[in-house]
């Protein structure tokens, strides 16, 4: 077998593999989400009935009777559970008990604002980050490399809701230069996306810096220099590279972790988007709605931390090796 057929083989290995766990992970957490709601306190029946009329003071048995019949809430645990995910893997994930809207349309209709937000706070967290850490590394113990980790650690021991009110009080208020809240304009996604950006950019210098700062340290580091390698070829081919593998791990777990940020950061500048409607619909008891949203974000974290290991494996020729060690498919690439 060819190296190139080995490489193939090793990728649907380790693709199906992780398909495999991606399934069993979604289907635990599916499992959990439906018994914190199904034994939430409280009348599901009474709570869908104050969402669809919020002026009504009581409800005849009979309102919740017919409600209960709607939403099949007499039936058992499990006949509920079943039937719920019967219906999500027909793609038809249920209304809202408060609009009687489906789920997924109300979804659709917010995760623009979501999306925005995470790929601008991303792009610049990770180019600010960037910057820093590579400026650190060039002269490790200089002013600028104590800078860089001082800033790191301010962002890091910093919430963003106090952030986004500080730069609310600076930036709207004192200097009335860009809009407190809502949607609407670009200058509206400024102030939510520094406040994201600062945390990722916190995150990821200290993390870049000690990637940067261990591939120096590498023994074939020195070897170049004695080669006459100049510095800044080192830098560019040989430690980013070295430091990749690592640093796309945690910039993976930290583009997941984004998500759940932007729930405090939504509700902090009065956005839309799937953070302030996962919000919303915990307050108003909106069980479908709530079930959606984070199997959502549990779907998001598993897939990117998927991808991520995929990319490893691309990366690291050693776990594709490693893979096929344990399978019958190694025997034969061996031979």
């Amino acid at each position: 077998m060819t190296n190139f057929a080995s490489r193939l083989v090793s990728a649907v290995l380790a693709t199906g593999r992780r398909l495999s766990g991606l399934v069993c992970v979604l289907l635990g957490i599916s499992f959990i989400t439906f018994t914190m709601t199904y034994f939430a306190p409280g009348d599901k029946a009474a709570a869908i009935a104050h969402a669809r009329y919020p002026d009504a003071q009581g409800f005849p048995p009979e309102i919740l009777d017919s409600i209960r019949q709607e939403f099949y809430l007499s039936e058992p645990f499990f006949v509920q559970f079943f039937q719920w995910l019967w219906r999500c893997v027909q793609g038809d994930f249920g209304n809202s008990f408060a609009s009687n809207v489906p789920v997924l349309e109300i979804f659709l209709a917010n995760i623009t604002e979501t999306l925005a937000l995470t790929a601008s706070s991303l792009a610049i967290g990770l180019v600010a980050a960037y910057c820093l850490s590579a400026i650190s590394v060039w002269k490790p113990g200089s002013l600028a490399d104590r800078f860089a980790v001082a800033l790191a650690s301010i962002g890091a021991a910093m919430p963003n809701y106090w952030l986004g009110l500080l730069l609310i009080l600076l930036f709207a208020v004192e200097l009335n230069w860009l809009p407190s809240y809502g949607t609407g304009t670009p200058a509206h996604i400024v102030l939510p996306a520094l406040t994201l950006a600062f945390w990722i950019m916190a995150s990821q210098t200290r993390l870049l810096r000690t990637f940067f700062l261990e591939a120096r340290s590498a023994p074939y580091i020195e070897t170049l220099r004695l080669r006459g390698v100049s510095e800044r070829e080192i830098f560019w081919r040989h430690i980013q590279r070295h430091a990749a593998v690592p640093a796309l791990t945690m910039i993976g777990l930290d583009v997941a972790s984004l998500l759940e940020g932007t729930i405090i950061v939504e509700l902090t500048f009065a956005r839309g988007g799937i953070g302030s409607l996962l919000a919303g619909a915990v307050l108003s008891r909106d069980y479908p709605l709530i079930l959606f949203l984070v199997m959502f974000f549990a779907l998001v974290y598993v897939l990117i931390n998927s991808l991520i290991e995929l990319f490893q494996d691309a990366l690291d020729p050693r776990k594709s090796l490693e893979l096929l060690s344990n399978t019958d498919v190694g025997d034969e690439v061996r031979s």
